[in-house]
């Protein structure tokens, strides 16, 4: 990761959104700020895919909606760049704020969700946020998810009973050494975690584990 000429890490970042407007404002906003970097903007998702194959940001901030007129979105988006490139942190941005589609987000491996009325002031910030601690999801988006789930409302919501897996998948156990735990078999520990997995639209263990842990559900 680069540097400043203070010492201070520079967190190299770049932006695809169909509104120049926005590549616009963040490039003034990185102009005034020595521990940002702005790498260039794109405005479709091929554009997009092509600029982050060729910059290696350390950040890439996605509008939801980037490529809805061709049938996708930032959500398909943030999967295809979180997959093939894992250390790089996604934060979608968007207009809308509520808790399903930022499951949405947090499940396709995005490490923030921002709204488009947060002020540019902030957006320095949250960008630090996440770069030193791994992410930054609107608080009262991420506030109104964690009363949903926690109350079991939400389609989705992890059961009392999965939490206490997932808690165990965090400590490294197996599903013999859950199961003990909860008394219940490893093959009802393994029907709860592939329907957790279905129902988040997740292919691994550690992605549940993470999910849980960004709502703070873990604590």
């Amino acid at each position: 990761m680069a540097r400043a000429q203070d010492g201070a890490v520079v967190i190299r970042f770049c932006v695809i959104d169909d509104h120049e407007v926005v590549h616009d404002g963040l490039r003034a906003m990185a102009d005034r700020e020595p521990d940002l970097e702005f790498l260039g903007g794109a405005t479709t998702v091929p554009d997009g895919e092509h600029l982050v194959e060729r910059v290696h940001p350390a950040v890439a901030i996605l509008d939801l909606r980037i490529g809805e007129r061709d049938g996708g979105n930032g959500i398909d988006l943030c999967r295809t760049l979180h997959s093939r490139y894992p250390s790089m942190s996604v934060v979608l941005f968007s207009a809308y704020g509520n808790g399903e589609l930022l499951a949405q987000a947090i499940a396709a491996g995005a490490a923030g969700y921002m709204l488009k009325e947060t002020s540019v002031g902030r957006v320095p910030g949250i960008l630090r946020e996440i770069t030193t601690s791994g992410s930054w999801f609107e608080p009262r988006i991420a506030s109104e998810l964690l009363q949903r789930r926690a109350g079991g409302s939400a389609p989705g919501a992890f059961s009392a009973q999965e939490l206490e897996i997932v808690r165990g998948i965090s400590r490294g156990e197996n599903n013999h050494e859950i199961g003990e735990q909860l008394h219940i078999s490893p093959h009802t520990v393994k029907y709860h975690i592939a329907s957790m997995l279905r129902r988040h639209e997740v292919h691994r263990r550690a992605e549940l584990v993470r999910l849980a842990s960004d709502l703070h559900l873990l604590e």
